[in-house]
């Protein structure tokens, strides 16, 4: 049962410290984790996958934001590819 939702990791981490669950987070954020909380590594499991959403106006992009856009496509296709 969920009884909770964030959006972003640093809220989750504080609903863990408020005693209210548990979360996954990227080892990058294990310094950020509030007093408290403990960081365990899980091995074996499925890899976590989270979307990254490019949020933009409905009108054509500006030239530098179009290349952002296609950067950042070719990003998640590359990391889409099995290694």
């Amino acid at each position: 049962m969920i009884a909770h939702a964030a959006r972003d990791w640093l809220a989750e981490l504080h609903l863990v410290a408020a005693g209210c669950g548990l979360t996954t987070v990227p080892a990058s954020l294990a310094p950020a984790a509030p007093p408290g909380v403990r960081i365990l590594s899980v091995r074996g499991g499925p890899e976590e996958r989270r979307r990254l959403v490019l949020a933009r106006l409905p009108h054509p992009l500006p030239e530098p934001a179009a290349r952002l856009a296609d950067a950042l496509r070719a990003a998640a296709a590359d990391l889409d590819e099995p290694a």
